[in-house]
């Protein structure tokens, strides 16, 4: 048993720093989507760019933090930061609309993934406040019935 909670740990470890190198990169990446020259990509885009850094960054800063502290109550925590980070990057995202596509089919299915961005952040968000604040719950119940 103890054996298995060690591998686990240790896969979730190189799950956190899989996912701060693949976050990395892709910050890197959409810093230079610009200067790329992609036709449906406007010169609004860099207005989006603080929002999708600070989502980003957020995200690797906690994916850093859980590779030496991941109590199920921090992660939470944390996950609340990064998903509240998330719901701006896509309001952001969605209020700016840097895109011109040709016809209206992508028009409408990015605007209804940005708006399922936006609703999926706010209820992660709301699930893990919960999350968080179930074992000081859960202890503050096993204090009173003392």
């Amino acid at each position: 048993m103890q054996e298995k909670t060690k591998k686990n740990k240790q896969s979730k470890r190189a799950g956190y720093i899989a996912s701060v190198v693949v976050n990395g990169i892709i910050i890197f990446i959409l810093n230079y989507l610009p200067n790329w020259d992609i036709p449906f990509i406007t010169k609004y885009y860099s207005n989006c760019l603080w929002a999708i850094n600070l989502s980003l960054g957020a995200t690797i800063i906690a994916n850093f933090i859980f590779i030496f502290y991941n109590e199920n109550w921090f992660l939470h925590l944390l996950q609340v930061f990064t998903s509240i980070t998330a719901f701006i990057a896509f309001y952001v995202i969605n209020e700016i609309f840097p895109f011109a596509f040709e016809g209206d089919i992508w028009y409408t299915l990015l605007r209804v993934f940005l708006i399922a961005g936006m609703v999926i952040s706010i209820l992660s968000a709301i699930y893990n406040i919960i999350r968080t604040a179930l074992p000081f719950r859960k202890k503050h119940n096993e204090r009173v019935r003392e």
